[in-house]
């Protein structure tokens, strides 16, 4: 009978060498790999943080041009309320009754300077604020922010002050003329209108229209309610100012860390 021997599946042990370079090749392999990845992922932070300062600063631009319409437009708003006092102030019959009636309607309107905050907000609520390196810019960021806050904290009193003066408005100014004075327009208004307080839709009335009331406890707490509400045009404007050095003191700081000079 023929016997098959098994062949001797037995290998000699390798050298221990052989399996530390073994090991060294396997953890070379896996660091390279790791540090491309890491690489690649720094370099597209680094992408992502140029787009990101790229487009704030095109939102602080657009800020500082706006800023440049809303600070003189509440310094004309708060000219138009002293006139206006100045008109109230007067017992008995007015010269100039058509601009004091015009000068009534325009003072109830409310328009408030909203800043081009769309890159941060979206870079916030994505959690990629933390790709801009910068601290300076972080912190000017976050500065900006609460002085934002702060003009909204004002606009809020002045919207209050606002509403307190239309009853007031209401029966001392002759309503028949103001619906008078509303005109059709589907002409959009510009950035220096809105701004200003001005309408499109509204003209002076003809003649020489007077109050239909001369209340003077009346008349008094309306110059005073107009009176509050233009000290709170001065203070946004001292808001608007700061916002505005924060902004150009930003985007030099942005142009410096990004290059970005002629972008």
């Amino acid at each position: 009978m023929e016997v098959h021997h098994h062949p001797d599946l037995h290998h000699k042990p390798k050298p221990w060498k052989e399996y530390l370079l073994e090991y060294i090749m396997i953890f070379l392999a896996v660091m390279t790999g790791f540090f491309a990845e890491s690489y690649r992922e720094h370099l597209s932070e680094r992408s992502k943080e140029h787009e990101y300062a790229v487009s704030i600063k095109k939102d602080l631009l657009a800020d500082t041009a706006n800023l440049n319409i809303w600070i003189p437009a509440n310094l004309t708003r708060a000219a138009r309320l002293d006139t206006l006092i100045s008109y109230l102030e007067v017992p008995g019959f007015v010269k100039d009754g058509s601009n004091m009636y015009y000068l009534a309607r325009l003072s109830t309107r409310n328009s408030i300077f909203t800043p081009s905050d769309n890159t941060i907000l979206e870079m916030k609520s994505s959690g990629n604020l933390r790709l801009i390196r910068s601290r300076d810019i972080i912190n000017g960021l976050m500065n900006f922010e609460q002085s934002i806050t702060e003009y909204n904290n004002l606009l809020d009193i002045e919207g209050k002050e606002n509403v307190m003066s239309y009853p007031l408005i209401g029966q001392l100014f002759d309503a028949s003329i103001f619906n008078k004075m509303v005109i059709v327009s589907s002409k959009l208004l510009t950035e220096k209108e809105y701004a200003t307080g001005s309408t499109n839709n509204t003209t002076k009335p003809p003649g020489n229209p007077q109050l239909v009331s001369g209340d003077k406890e009346k008349i008094n707490q309306l110059i005073y309610y107009l009176h509050q509400r233009k000290s709170s045009f001065l203070g946004e404007i001292r808001r608007l100012i700061v916002q505005k050095q924060q902004v150009e003191g930003l985007i030099k700081m942005i142009n410096k860390e990004y290059k970005l000079d002629d972008e």
